[in-house]
């Protein structure tokens, strides 16, 4: 026997007999029938409008999150770079902005953690909408765990408060000799 022989021509495959293991499940992630939502038309484009706003504030609010953290890396070297240039001349002046690094270091933090609560809560009117669509919104939304998403904004977030912190006790170690 040849094995252009044993190759199987196009249609020829027949599927074999069906066993009771390969019947379909209702999986909630691969949904075997699409359950129509509920909502009439002028609901669901209000919802449609209330997505598309969460979506926008938590991209806005990401947005943000990163100017802060870039805003106050150019102050903490702006006022690094004063204090070089002036060669530290004015003991009161290095601890005046010393005082406003911490400050800013602080209210960074906080602008950080008020901007993660805001896209936390737009999450959940996010997952709250999408609840009341079909069935395959529902098994699309659940492709990525809440736990998995959670875990990576807090990720960034503990990265981000790091950074800033990790920055004010470096600009301080600089400014410590001169005070």
């Amino acid at each position: 026997m040849v094995a252009r022989e044993l190759r199987s021509t196009p249609g020829s495959a027949k599927p074999g007999p069906r066993d009771d293991r390969d019947a379909e499940t209702d999986d909630p992630l691969n949904p075997v029938d699409n359950t129509p939502s509920d909502l009439d038309e002028s609901t669901h484009a209000e919802f449609i409008a209330v997505y598309n706003d969460a979506s926008a504030n938590i991209r806005f609010a990401k947005e943000q999150q990163w100017r802060t953290v870039l805003y106050f890396t150019i102050g903490v070297i702006a006022v690094t770079t004063y204090g070089q240039v002036s060669r530290w001349a004015d003991s009161k002046l290095t601890f005046f902005l010393l005082a406003l690094v911490w400050l800013f270091s602080v209210m960074s933090v906080l602008i950080l953690l008020s901007l993660q609560w805001w896209q936390g809560a737009e999450q959940d009117k996010i997952a709250y909408i999408t609840s009341k669509w079909s069935s395959f919104t529902t098994a699309a939304r659940r492709r990525k765990s809440k736990a998995v998403s959670d875990l990576q904004r807090y990720g960034m977030l503990v990265s981000m408060i790091l950074y800033l912190e990790l920055a004010t006790i470096a600009v301080t170690r600089v400014f410590w000799p001169y005070l």
